[in-house]
This record gives C-alpha cells, structure tokens and sequence, in this order.
C-alpha cells in the first residue's frame, strides 16, 4: 500500500468562496482606510495654502486626557489690523502625546509670551494653526492603505483564475516549495525584527542600568491606561514623574524595560496604587543622558515575552526547510561517491535536530503559558496556548526518548548497486536492544510523481509517493537476531534505478522498524542509491 500526500491546487469550489468572501471583506476595511487617509490629504493640500503670521503664546499647559497627555494653549495674532485668539495647535486640535516627557518637551518651547511663526486660513483668519501638516507623511499613509485593498482582491480572484494546461504544467511545479519558503521568510524576518526591540534591547539596557545613578523623584501623574483591540480590551500601569538632576528638571514614565499590556485590570491597578500622586521615591537615571530613566531596571518575569520573536524566528526557519524539503520530494542525488565504495556504511535519518527545536519550542511556548496564567487573561486564551503547550510537551517527550532507540548500525556491499546485482547486507543495533519486541527490515522502492485531477477551475494537484516494490527482507522476535545480522537481497532487475527530480523521482531505502512496549518505536530509513544498468 502506497501513502500520499495531496497539495491542493485550486481548493474546491466552498474553498474558493470562502477565499473569496474573505477577500472582499478585506478589501472593504481597506478601502474605508483608503477613503479616510484621502480626505486627510485633501485637507493637507488645502492648508498649504495657509499663511505665515507671528503670534504670541498666551497661555500654555500640559494636563492629563484620558490615557494620554494633552497640551492646552492659547495665543493671540494680527491679521489685517484685527486682533485674533486660537487654541488649535495643528492639523489635529490639540497634540496629544502618550507620554508626558513627550509632552512636557513641547510645553517647553511654548513660554507664555514669547513669539512664534503660525499659520492662517487666508479665506478665514479665525483658522489659524501653529504646526502646519507636511504633504509627504499623509501620501505616505495613503500609500501604505493601499496594501490591505490589494491583498484582500488578491485573495478574493486568485482562486478563480484559470490554470495552465496540463501540457504546459506536467513538468516540476515548484509552487509549493516557493510558497512555503517566501511564507517562511516572512514568518522568520518579522520574527527577527522583532527580536531587537522586544527582547536584545531590554536585556542590554538592563545590564547597563547596573550602574545608573539613584536620583529622587516625585509622581506626578498615575493611572491604569486601557487598550482597546479585536481581542478585548488590555491594561498597563503607567507612572509619570519629576526629578531634577545637575540642575535641570526632567519628566519620565518608564516602569521598567519591558512594555506591553495584558489583560487583568486589578493587578495594574495594585501597581498604580503603590505609587499616588505626590509620592516620592528613587528612580535609575543614565548618567550619559539624563532624559533615560526607569523606576525598576530589574529583570523580571516579563522577560519571558520577549521570548515571543524567538518563537516567530523558530517557526519561520522551521517552514523554510520544510519547504526545501517538500521541493526536493525525497530525491537522492546520483553522485559517483557510493559506486566506488566496496563497503558502504549507510547513514540513518537523525531525530537530534527536531529533539532540540521542539525542546527549545516547548520551554519558551509553555514559558508563554505562565505568563499568561500569571496575568489573569481570560480562561479562553489559557486555553487555547495550554492546550498546545500540552501537545508541545508530548511531542518533545516522545522525540527526546526515541533518541534512547537502539541505533542501527547498517552496511551494504558492493556499492556500485544496479538492477540485478544481488547486495549483502550487515547490521549491528547499539544501544538497549533487550527492549525490542520484534525486528523488520524492508527494501522498498518508492516512485514520486505530480498527479492532477478534476476540470477547468475545479483541477487539483497531488504529490503521490507510491511504492513500486516492498519487500521484508527480515522479521524476527529472537532475542538472539535482533541485536545483529547479516543476509543477502536482490534488487530486482525490472525495477528503475534511484532517479532525481521534484515531483518524478525515484527512491531506494532500507527501512528498520521494532515494537517497543510503552515507549515510542523504532523506525529509522537509509536511503542507498541504485545506479541504471551501463
């Protein structure tokens, strides 16, 4: 019996809507982004229009809006002999900062009394601005719009259009393999992106602020900020506050080095009532710029997710080599190395690599888990991360004992094998041998082709790895068998030789295969190659 594996081509037809549907929604929310970012760039155009005057800063104060800071102003100007008064700073009313060091530096440069350029509606000189809008950052917005429309028609017609004929695509279909490393690519380039800011850059400013200066500080602003998303809604503690250093007052709001928001409104809110308005403590200052401080520069539970883009690289890398792996389609290349061997020691798949990534995966995905356990997120995220942290810990398991398999230990003689030639065959098994209940052995030979079926826009594609001759060549329980051996096969003379190629080619193996009670199998393949008659 043969095994496949089916790539899908063109999806069948529930397939096909559902992209579709998907797609047009997509390009409906795009297309509302674009709509919005395009009035904005109207109305940027019209304030270009806009006049150069001098104003005098009447009044000016930062406050707290909401989540955010906000800087309440007033100032006065001439036009045409008539005096006017504006509080509107730019294109938006008022500036709004998330910070208040953000905040607080405009504040500074806008003294009550001090004269500064402005903008003025010529069509009516009661609109007047003191930040006038650029051009180049709103196109740049629009342009950036424009990607969610374009996916979402991409994913909407794609599946609908017509494939190449069957003549024309017979050949290698490299499709998949492209697909799954840019997708790979993808996966791995966010992920390393992400690395940086989210996970080195913490780490080393935690090191350096080892030997920051303990400056006094007194809170001038704390609240529990909210996060509003598709998700739910996420909470952070945010404390802002003063501190003077060699003569010159700065503000800061960093808690610690690790940002981010989660769920749990009341363990934020027990951070925020440690430190009232008023209340004065010690903050880390940088010594070589005084603007960087933090309240706590320890290294914390936290750190755990910025393990996150970790996880993103791991996946990405692990989806660029399976897509090398689905293109080469099991193929063994024709080298002459074998032939001019007399005796050739085979070489076994290995379970090391996979041991150490789903290791790796399972210690920092379930590192995830706690976090989230620990933030009192809903039961239903728990749920869901637990539920694969729990497979995660049954995979690594099962791959970390089958490293304790015995190994077999495989040689073949002659090497220059072709259709015909009777091979010998010896094996040794290191390792717990005793824990074997039986011992196979089989020669197979597998031939991969491409298959397509169906019609028109319903025709799909299959990779098919179909055994074209299964032979067991050994089967035995005898505990004195097992642990080494020696026989002889014929590789049949009406069978192909080992063929490269993606999608037709032809393989020869030798599979060992034992029963191990209460513990994961033995099955390991050595792949030889069996040259065409001369």
């Amino acid at each position: 019996m043969g095994w496949t594996t089916t790539t899908s081509g063109s999806g069948g037809i529930g397939g096909k809507i559902l992209f579709s549907l998907f797609g047009l929604f997509f390009a409906f929310i795009g297309s509302q982004f674009v709509k919005t970012e395009w009035q904005s760039l109207q109305e940027t155009k019209a304030m270009q229009q806009w006049v150069p005057m001098n104003c005098t800063i009447e009044t000016c104060t930062a406050e707290d809006y909401g989540d955010d800071f906000r800087l309440d102003l007033s100032y006065s100007y001439t036009v045409n002999g008539r005096q006017y008064t504006s509080n509107r700073y730019g294109k938006q009313h008022h500036l709004v900062r998330e910070s208040i060091s953000a905040i607080k530096a405009v504040e500074k440069t806008l003294v009550p009394g001090k004269t500064i350029s402005g903008y003025h509606n010529p069509d009516d000189p009661a609109q007047a601005v003191l930040d006038l809008p650029t051009i180049g950052s709103t196109r740049s917005t629009l342009g950036m719009t424009f990607v969610f429309p374009t996916i979402g028609i991409l994913f909407a017609t794609v599946p609908w259009l017509r494939r190449k004929k069957k003549a024309e695509t017979k050949t290698n279909q490299p499709a998949p393999k492209i697909f799954l490393i840019v997708f790979g690519g993808i996966f791995a380039l966010v992920g390393s992106l992400m690395l940086k800011p989210m996970a080195i850059d913490p780490v080393q400013k935690i090191q350096r602020a080892k030997n920051w200066s303990v400056v006094p500080a007194v809170v001038v602003s704390s609240k529990v900020k909210s996060h509003d998303s598709d998700d739910g809604t996420t909470y952070s503690p945010y404390i802002a506050y003063r501190y003077e250093l060699n003569g010159h007052e700065y503000f800061g709001d960093q808690l610690t080095f690790i940002g981010g928001s989660s769920s749990g409104y009341e363990s934020k809110a027990a951070i925020v009532r440690q430190y009232p308005k008023g209340y004065e403590f010690q903050v880390y200052v940088n010594p070589l710029d005084p603007a960087e401080s933090v309240i706590n520069p320890k290294a914390s539970a936290g750190l755990l997710f910025c393990l996150i883009p970790l996880i993103f690289t791991l996946v990405g890398i692990g989806i660029i080599i399976g897509g090398f792996r689905a293109g080469k389609g099991g193929k063994i290349k024709l080298n002459q190395e074998q032939a001019q061997e007399h005796i050739v020691v085979l070489k076994g798949t290995s379970r090391i690599g996979a041991a150490l990534f789903i290791t790796l995966f399972t210690i920092i995905w379930n590192g995830v888990v706690y976090l989230i356990y620990r933030s009192d997120a809903g039961l239903f995220f728990l749920a869901v991360f637990g539920f694969f942290g729990l497979v995660s810990i049954g995979l690594a398991i099962k791959t970390y004992l089958s490293l304790f398999n015995p190994r077999p230990v495989v040689e073949i003689t002659p090497g220059n094998i072709r259709p015909g030639t009777n091979i010998a065959l010896r094996w040794r098994l290191n390792g717990r041998v005793d824990r074997l209940n039986d011992l196979g052995i089989e020669l197979k030979c597998l031939k991969v082709t491409t298959e397509t079926s169906g019609h028109g826009k319903n025709r799909s594609t299959r990779c098919v790895k179909t055994p074209l001759y299964e032979c067991g060549i050994f089967k035995s329980s005898s505990p004195l068998e097992i642990p080494q051996g020696a026989l002889q096969c014929i590789i049949p003379a009406d069978r192909p030789a080992s063929r490269p190629g993606n999608h037709n080619g032809i393989e020869w193996q030798i599979v060992f295969s034992g029963d191990i009670p209460h513990w994961p199998d033995l099955k390991q393949e050595f792949r030889f190659l069996v040259y065409p008659d001369e």
